[in-house]
């Protein structure tokens, strides 16, 4: 992928130049490895399947970073360390760098990642505040690769957990006295047919239709407390859910949530250094740190 954008970047040299901006490129990618060390980060997610292959990434090819601290979905710190280890430090998906450091592996991994408890679904991302402000000094970078990937979800949930929490980790990286960029990581079905059709020259300039974000998270939160019942409740969640990313062109309240979640971003994000990316289906690993790695099938 480097070496593809730097060739859109490089078409109008000259053939002497265009030839030398590849071989640089080949040699030192477009700059991402020369950030990574001597920084810390912050990342959401972290137990997911995207998550932890962004942890391997970080440890294996820039084994120097200072801090990675892992928001984790745990009552305490004693719970929180004990998922770490279980669905990170003891993952195969970290063979290679387990490789790389021998009898030192578990050493080194906890002096690296450090375990926050806490949860996206919650103001302050249910951190306690004294920590919030202390880890706020040190983090260097966040990303948030939380999410609910669920397609046919309860309305509220996905809007709590896909619009709400970006909004939540835009909040902690704001204050961050160091940040250098805050990564929020959507997906490529954000994107709607016709889009450009339908916008107007007041819409956000990540293509998405004019919605009103806060008018739909209020519906979203308010409307479980007309229905009784378990069960009607969820029912009647989902069915709302779908209406309204029908209603607006998406499919479902998965692609509406997560388009959402950036329309907040950037309305937002003030002076904050942000990069949305947009995936589109992840089924496994292609080549690193080997071939065919995915969630729940290969000790992981």
């Amino acid at each position: 992928m480097p070496v593809k954008l730097r060739l859109l970047e490089v078409a109008t040299l000259s053939p002497f130049n265009h030839r030398k901006k590849i071989e640089t490129t080949c040699k030192n990618g477009i700059g991402i490895l020369e950030f990574l060390p001597a920084k810390n980060y912050f990342v959401t997610g972290a137990t997911g399947f995207l998550g932890k292959a962004i942890i391997e990434k970080l440890l294996r090819a820039a084994p120097s970073v200072c801090k990675i601290y892992l928001l984790i979905k745990a009552e305490n710190e004693e719970a929180a360390l004990e998922r770490i280890k279980t669905e990170i430090i003891d993952s195969n998906l970290f063979d290679l760098v387990r490789d790389m450091h021998g009898k030192s592996y578990q050493d080194f991994m906890l002096s690296k990642v450090v375990p926050i408890p806490g949860n996206i679904g919650e103001s302050n991302l249910g951190m306690d505040p004294d920590l919030i402000m202390e880890i706020a000094q040190e983090v260097d970078a966040v990303i948030n690769s939380a999410a609910n990937t669920t397609f046919d979800e309860r309305f509220d949930v996905a809007v709590n957990i896909n619009t709400r929490g970006p909004s939540r980790v835009l909040d902690f990286a704001k204050k961050c006295q160091k940040l250098c960029c805050c990564i929020h990581i959507s997906t490529a079905y954000v994107n709607i047919e016709n889009v450009v059709e339908t916008l107007n020259p007041k819409s956000s300039p990540l293509l998405h239709p004019p919605v009103d974000v806060d008018a739909e998270v209020k519906l979203a939160l308010d409307s479980n407390l007309a229905f009784h019942g378990d069960e009607e409740i969820v029912r009647k969640m989902k069915e709302m859910g779908l209406e309204r990313a029908r209603s607006y062109g998406w499919k479902n309240v998965y692609e509406f949530s997560k388009a959402m979640g950036e329309i907040i971003i950037d309305k937002n994000r003030e002076e904050i250094p942000v990069a949305i990316v947009r995936p589109s289906i992840i089924e496994s690993t292609f080549e690193e740190p080997f071939p065919g790695w995915i969630q729940g099938v290969q000790n992981g």
